[in-house]
Formats: structure tokens, sequence, C-alpha cells
């Protein structure tokens, strides 16, 4: 019997990938102060990526079907948020080079993350 598409599970799991990307940036900040790794932006794009990917892992796990539906969703909702942050907080206009790249990092990761999840479902 096909499911109907739930957005409760894409606002669930947007928030697994936000309360995942600040977990992640807390340790890695804090692996950061106390040692002597540098500071690279590839380590941002890690976290946005691992934290888009679970997220859609988790949302399309619980769905049970339709991962790469859930995957991209969230993935659309990752760059509606980034939109939103880039708005509220950038005093300028933001990098739409950089916007790009993590457009397609978040929709890469969160297919990804999504057709897993229902994998793994099965």
């Amino acid at each position: 019997m096909p499911t109907s598409f739930k957005f409760s599970l894409v606002a669930k799991g947007i928030l697994i990938f936000v309360l995942f990307a600040l977990i992640l940036s807390l340790f890695f900040s804090l692996l950061l102060a106390f040692t002597s790794i540098p500071e690279s932006e590839l380590l941002f794009k890690f976290i946005f990526g691992i934290s888009v990917f679970l997220g859609a892992a988790f949302a399309s796990y619980q769905a049970g079907a339709k991962g790469l539906y859930y995957g991209l969703a969230i993935g659309i909702g990752f760059i509606l948020f980034l939109l939103l942050v880039f708005a509220v907080l950038a005093p300028s206009s933001p990098s739409w080079l950089n916007f790009g790249e993590k457009s397609i990092i978040s929709l890469v990761c969160s297919s990804l993350g999504g057709i897993i999840g229902a994998i793994l479902k099965r």
C-alpha cells in the first residue's frame, strides 16, 4: 500500500539536521581551539554534508519509503534555511558561489541520505 508524503517527517529531518550541525560545529570548534589543527572551509562543508545526510536518513528511515523524495525535501529545506540565515545575519549580500557549493552539497548528501535511510528500513 503506498504511503503518503508526510511533511512532519521533513520538519523532523530538518530539526535533526540543525541539531547535528550545532553538535558537530561545537565539537570541531573545541577540537580546533585545543589542538593545532588548521581551520579550513572544507571542514565546514563536511559538517553541513554530514548533518544534512543524517537528517535525510532519519526522515526516510521513519517513513520507510520514498527516500529520494524525503531526502530532496530536506535538501531544499536546508537551502531555504541557509537563505534565511544569510538574510538575517549577513551584513552584505552572500557569496553566490559559496551558496551554490553548499546547495549542491546539500542536495547530493540529502538525496543519498534519503535513499540509504529508506533502504535500511527494509
